[in-house]
């Protein structure tokens, strides 16, 4: 018999991103539940309601709902003014641990799996008799410096890796690090300043995993008349669009294409306009917020997964892209570079000169987009490696594996 503890300040079902991530280990200490066993998720209060229903509709029997909330007027400037959502976050850290230090229970296993910033790290550490795991987590990666002139807030970009940075000296948070019995860190930038702080190697794995619905779907021939290249995110500056659209401004006159754009953010009226006065607005749709399935078809009928991100922690968008043989084309950081040794599409260096990035990337769509057989190769790559290695049960099975 053991007791679980699931730390997660974000758990949703019906959402994306932290949310979905909490909500798929939840899923998954359901699924290998043992007779006896207690597991309790704590999470916050924000998204209660879908978690309740969650826990009706997926038939969640052994997991013990505990919600945790900071008091209630720093919940409305949470909610009304982003900038404190962070420090939020450091104060819902602290109430989670005040509930574990008076709640009597004994716990053998504690698991903190979000928010994925390295940054912050949880006061679970503390819970006396209990191996705490952290992660995976990350938050160390930065943007290349020739890429540093799309960043649309430069002094907070500058502010961020100065942060980065002070975890390396900060005492407090080096101890922190110290205490964990086990971190799993997100990609190779996080992993070496993490490794450098506790004293040896900790390993690498996604934060992601392919959901269900994603799992070895049926392989589509595609037909396209012109060449379709898809990107799906949010329209804000670090996803690098505005990159993308310089990048595609360099696509031989000779050749059919467009590029479809799936979904919304603060920055719209910005690629609206430098869309427009590219040259290229004839190849560029912008499709908004649409509904999954309409996603699930441009996935189906895309011939290149572009993913232009300046900083990307991993990106689900990239396994779902796996998900359904499209191979993509990205930048040689993060996650990715464990993905180019997948051969699953084309990643672009990004050290060298800003110019040499815009062509390499320009040539690297122009290549798959002439060569039909290398572009499904890559794609099938991408297919085979996600529904064998990016799972959650492949993932929880290694995170638990000294427990289960």
């Amino acid at each position: 018999m053991m007791n679980y503890l699931i730390s997660a300040y974000s758990v949703n079902p019906y959402k994306g991103s932290e949310d979905s991530i909490g909500w798929n280990w939840v899923l998954q200490y359901e699924k290998n539940y043992k007779e006896g066993d207690k597991i309790i998720l704590l999470t916050k209060k924000f998204n209660e309601n879908d978690t309740r229903k969650g826990f009706r509709e997926f038939n969640i029997q052994h997991v013990e709902l505990v919600i945790v909330d900071v008091p209630n007027v720093l919940n409305w400037f949470r909610e009304k003014y982003s900038v404190f959502h962070h420090m939020y976050y450091i104060l819902w850290q602290h109430w989670a641990w005040i509930w574990v230090k008076h709640s009597g229970i004994h716990f053998d296993v504690i698991h903190h799996v979000t928010m994925n910033d390295y940054r912050i790290p949880s006061e679970l550490y503390k819970a006396k008799g209990a191996k705490v795991i952290w992660g995976p987590m990350g938050g160390a990666q930065v943007t290349p410096k020739s890429l540093k002139v799309y960043e649309k807030n430069q002094f907070a970009a500058m502010f961020r890796e100065f942060v980065n940075k002070s975890c390396s000296w900060n005492p407090f948070y080096k101890k922190a690090l110290r205490s964990y019995y086990k971190i799993y860190c997100i990609n190779n930038e996080t992993q070496k300043q993490v490794s450098d702080i506790v004293g040896k190697q900790v390993p690498l794995m996604p934060e992601l995993a392919l959901r269900d619905e994603y799992r070895n779907l049926p392989i589509l021939e595609k037909n396209n008349d012109i060449l379709k290249i898809v990107f799906v995110g949010r329209l804000i500056g670090k996803k690098g669009i505005a990159f993308l659209v310089d990048a595609l401004s360099l696509m031989p006159d000779d050749m059919d294409w467009e590029l479809l754009i799936f979904g919304d953010g603060d920055d719209r009226a910005l690629i609206e306009k430098q869309i427009a006065d590219s040259g290229i607005g004839k190849n560029v749709k912008l499709m908004g917020n649409r509904p999954l399935n309409q996603i699930a078809e441009a996935y189906q009928q895309a011939d290149i997964f572009a993913l232009p991100s300046l900083r990307e922690t991993s990106g689900n968008v990239l396994l779902e892209a796996m998900a359904y043989a499209v191979p993509i084309v990205a930048f040689d950081t993060s996650f990715c570079k464990k993905l180019n040794k997948v051969e699953c599409g084309v990643f672009v260096n990004t050290e060298q000169a800003l110019d040499g990035i815009k062509e390499d990337y320009c040539k690297a769509i122009v290549t798959l987009g002439c060569d039909k057989e290398l572009a499904k190769q890559m794609g099938l790559n991408g297919y085979k490696y996600v529904n064998k290695y990016l799972t959650w049960e492949t993932k929880y099975k290694v995170i638990l594996k000294d427990f289960v």
